[in-house]
């Protein structure tokens, strides 16, 4: 949920709960000042009567109205003396409903007999200006709230709009452009503190990256000439014919280990040139021919071991990517299967449904499933093998949105690439 809608979420809530508690609140007083009023006339009303009684030793006429009522009859002579203060009903003719009445009943004297009032004032009138008054607060309630609800979101939506403009433009960045982040001054102090804070960081970060950029293609340029030096000197002294045994297996071994540093050079200075997005010429690229072109030049490696590979359906699929990624994707999937793979083992290609699936024979890997697509991981202590072939895969992979899966059975490994949806 956004931060304006739940603000003003907020603020609907927190007015409904002081407009419902005011609404009850009001209800009670106007109910209370009614029966305040009516009691006070019922009581006016009995101090007249007894006033009159007083005055012309006799009983006032008796009255009967739709509003109002005084009814008398004589006392029996168990009822003492009382005052009786009540809410009753009585039912209307002319209304032909139920109408509320509030009474006052009590006993007068005249010459020493009682008599037993009842004056009956009707709340109908009272009701129906309650009930107005009620249904003009709810009206007012309603449109204060509306009122409130949009007066808080278009004052909101203009304080924030610097926020999103910012958050906007900080999705947008990206280091590789070599563009420096752009932000508009902003009038609210807290967005405009955002703003600088956020300025420095992204600076801070782009000279960050121009140095680790600068010293990986520094590093890999001066690594890579003194170990192709030292990979020409090895060949020299191999070529000789005054080595003893021991000596040509220790060059031997030197050989592999700057051959194997050189291949892990490489490796590494590619994952992160993708990390960094530079590969940028994209093309629509035939994904079956590039499978089928890769699988012939391992040919010979994997006529070495005696693998058998098989050929599912590879149906025609095309992927907007760069192709030198496309064939390190495809390539490192089948060295992978390779290495990995028995004596005499079988490996099957299959490239369908937007899947495209490596399978090989071979025992199960000794490190967690979870881990293989990590740096230096391998899953058997494989000779040559420099762990970096399925992160290669993996970091392709997250570039195009393409998902990966693992699968151990029946002595097979399955590596599957979901391809992305901008395949055709």
């Amino acid at each position: 949920m956004r931060l304006l809608t739940k603000t003003s979420l907020y603020y609907l809530l927190v007015s409904f709960i002081v407009f419902l508690v005011g609404g009850i609140s009001f209800y009670k007083i106007m109910q209370t000042e009614i029966y305040d009023e009516v009691d006070d006339q019922l009581f006016t009303d009995k101090e007249n009567i007894l006033a009159y009684i007083r005055e012309h030793d006799r009983l006032p006429s008796v009255t009967s109205g739709i509003s109002e009522a005084i009814l008398v009859r004589e006392a029996v002579a168990v009822t003492p003396s009382m005052e009786e203060l009540a809410d009753t009903l009585i039912f209307s003719k002319y209304d032909e409903e139920y109408v509320p009445f509030r009474y006052l009943r009590f006993t007068a004297y005249q010459n020493d007999k009682p008599y037993e009032y009842t004056i009956l004032k009707s709340l109908i009138d009272f009701r129906d200006l309650f009930e107005s008054t009620m249904l003009a607060m709810a009206w007012i309630f309603l449109l204060l709230l509306i009122g409130l609800g949009a007066v808080n979101y278009l004052i909101n939506k203009s304080i924030w709009r610097h926020f999103y403009q910012t958050l906007q433009k900080v999705k947008r960045y990206s280091l590789s452009r070599h563009a420096p982040l752009q932000l508009n001054k902003s009038s609210t102090r807290e967005f405009q503190e955002l703003n600088e804070v956020l300025l420095a960081m992204t600076k801070k970060i782009q000279d960050d990256y121009v140095n680790l950029k600068e010293f990986t293609e520094n590093a890999s340029h001066e690594i890579q000439t003194p170990l192709a030096i030292v990979n020409s000197k090895l060949e020299l002294f191999m070529q000789s014919k005054s080595l003893t045994q021991q000596q040509a297996k220790m060059l031997e071994e030197m050989y592999a280990a700057t051959t194997r540093l050189s291949r892990l050079n490489k490796s590494l200075i590619l994952l992160t040139r993708i990390e960094n997005h530079e590969f940028k010429e994209h093309e629509e690229v035939p994904l079956h021919e590039v499978v089928k072109e890769q699988l012939e030049q391992l040919e010979e490696m994997m006529a070495m071991q005696g693998l058998e590979v098989t050929q599912s359906d590879l149906e025609p699929t095309f992927l907007y990517m760069s192709r030198g990624l496309a064939e390190i994707l495809v390539s490192n999937l089948l060295v992978n299967a390779i290495r990995h793979n028995q004596e005499g083992g079988r490996i099957n290609v299959s490239l369908q449904k937007s899947t495209f699936c490596v399978r090989n024979t071979g025992e199960a890997f000794q490190a967690p499933v979870d881990k293989l697509f990590g740096r230096f991981m391998s899953g058997n202590n494989t000779s040559g093998s420099l762990g970096i072939g399925l992160a290669l895969v993996k970091k392709i992979s997250d570039v195009y949105n393409m998902s990966y899966s693992y699968l151990y059975e029946h002595g097979e490994h399955c590596l599957c690439i979901k391809l992305s949806d901008n395949h055709s």
